[in-house]
Formats: C-alpha cells, structure tokens, sequence
C-alpha cells in the first residue's frame, strides 16, 4: 500500500511539475503545518471522545488512556476498503472483557454517522450556491428519515421478512448478519447516542475540511470555506466508493479536479492535494502505526495476548 502511495503520488508529481508542487509545499511553512495537523488532532480526539461514550453505553467501563491507545491503533489499517481494517479494535478490546458483537456493534455506528456526516459536509459545496440551497436541506431531510428509519423495529421486522423470503440461501444468511448486528447496536442507535455521534462526526470531519480550505487560502487562492469544506467531502465519498484502500487514487484526482475548478493553477491544486492527504490520512496511519507497536511490545496487550486469552477462555 505504502509502495502503492508514493508511486502514484510520484507520478502525479512529475506530471504536473516537481518543481511548482515542491514550492507549493513549501509556502505553507512551518505555521501552516502545526495548524493543519492540530486540526487532524482535534478530529482524531472527537471520534475518540464518540468512541469512548458508544462503550461507555454498552455498560464497559475501559481505562481512558489504553482505550486512546487501542482507539488510535485501529487508524494503522484505516488505508484498507471502507476502513473495515480498524475493527481490529476488537481483537484489542478483548482483555477488557468487551465482546465481539459489542465492539464491532460502536463500529458500525461509527461508520453509519461517519457516511451521513460526510454527506452532509459535501453538501455544504452546492451550499455555496445559493440556487442550489433548497437541494441541500431536502438531502439533508432525506438523510434523518434515513436514520430514523434505520433505527426503527418495523424497519427490522420487515427486513426479517424479505429475508425468509428469499430463496438464496446466502441472502437470508447475509440478512441474518445484518439483523444480528443491528439488533447488537439498538442501545447506540437511541436518539442521545445516534444524534449526539453524528453531531461530533460533522464537527470532526469539518475540522479535516476547514484544514483542506486553510491550505488552499495559504496557496493564494480564496474560495468561501464552505466550499473547501464541501469539496473535502465529496473527495472522501468519492475515495471510499472506489473501494480501493484508503482511497488512494480517487479521493486525490476528484479533490485535485474540484480545485481546479475553482481557479487553482494544476500544480498548486496537486500540493494542496498533498498536503492535506498527509495531514488527515498519512498522519492517522503513522499514530496508529505508534500506537499498535506500543501495545504489541507491552505485556500482555498485543494481539498475540488477546489471542491468546481468547483460546484459554
């Protein structure tokens, strides 16, 4: 993945112009750096805060610190397809008693009001025109009958009874996964724990896109912050619908374009690109890289020793 990377971004260098990216990565200076990264850090420690209240509901009482380091282990994988590598939390979570079904329950939560926020962010770049105003508020209507919905037992009666329905014996058994899952995740899907999750998503993901919009302003160009906000959105959605790891490729060529389209010259447009894939994606990668050494090398916490309690158990 990591050899991956640095050839595509390699190439997408030399196309539009070592010389020009390499300056555009310079201007942001050292003040620019701490401030991007600070606004990774402040989204990293809202999921965090999500994630600890999510168990907290579930009845687990795990220790802040270690949770912190279990939490942030899991963005090691969050270059895997639809970030399904940072359930290795799980495997984590188990000398804390935390039960399978449980953990991967907050995770899917986490990834449910992660999508929707994210969609609502990349609303906020038709917000920028006004005449596209109304389309924005009714999307964004749809998205809370969604959630309602989702969160509905009629919704998961029916959707037992499709289920049984269906002659393909790995549909009914699909729709049994789902079922169980959903039904693991009733105690987060109440409105205290559904809203107040999606309201830190949007104030997390935000902090990731008002970091894409602090680039673009420091390269020269001034667009509304909305609009850097939107199109750091649209860029994510767009990675994770390639389902490639990551989503290395799509998120950098649609960002890349979006910004072009605002009036960024090519190679100025490709460093902000750059700088802001560091700083969100690349910058989690290496913490989680920290953090699961960390706890592979203490006693009794890697995931050897969960393993291993696992079979004794």
């Amino acid at each position: 993945m990591v050899l991956a990377s640095a050839a595509f971004y390699g190439f997408w260098i030399v196309y539009a112009g070592p010389q020009d990216v390499l300056a555009g990565i310079v201007k942001i200076g050292l003040s620019g750096w701490l401030i991007i990264l600070g606004l990774s850090l402040f989204n990293y420690g809202l999921r965090f805060l999500r994630w600890h209240i999510y168990l907290s509901s579930l009845g687990y009482q795990v220790p802040k610190l270690q949770n912190l380091k279990v939490y942030l282990a899991g963005f090691a994988f969050t270059a895997t397809p639809g970030k399904v590598g940072e359930a290795i939390r799980s495997i984590y979570l188990q000398q804390y008693k935390v039960k399978y079904s449980d953990s991967l329950a907050a995770f899917f939560v986490e990834r449910l009001v992660d999508v929707v926020a994210m969609v609502l962010l990349a609303l906020l770049a038709a917000y920028a025109f006004e005449d596209q105003r109304w389309l924005v508020m009714l999307v964004g209507i749809v998205l809370i009958l969604v959630l309602q919905l989702i969160r509905s037992q009629g919704f998961h009666t029916v959707l037992d009874k499709i289920r049984l329905r269906s002659e393909s014996e790995k549909l009914r058994h699909l729709g049994g996964k789902v079922l169980n899952l959903l039904n693991s995740s009733r105690q987060l899907l109440k409105s205290k724990n559904l809203y107040g999750g999606l309201l830190l998503s949007l104030l997390a993901w935000a902090a990731e896109g008002l970091a894409l919009y602090v680039v673009v302003v420091w390269s020269g160009v001034d667009i509304p912050v909305e609009l850097a906000i939107g199109i750091y959105g649209i860029s994510i959605l767009a990675g994770a619908l390639s389902f490639v790891p990551g989503g290395l490729g799509g998120t950098e060529i649609v960002m890349g374009a979006l910004l072009m389209l605002t009036g960024m010259a090519e190679p100025v447009a490709v460093s902000a690109v750059l700088i802001c894939r560091i700083a969100t994606l690349w910058f989690a990668v290496a913490l989680g890289l920290v953090c699961a050494l960390e706890l592979e090398m203490g006693e009794g916490t890697g995931l050897s020793a969960a393993k291993l309690k696992e079979k004794k158990a």
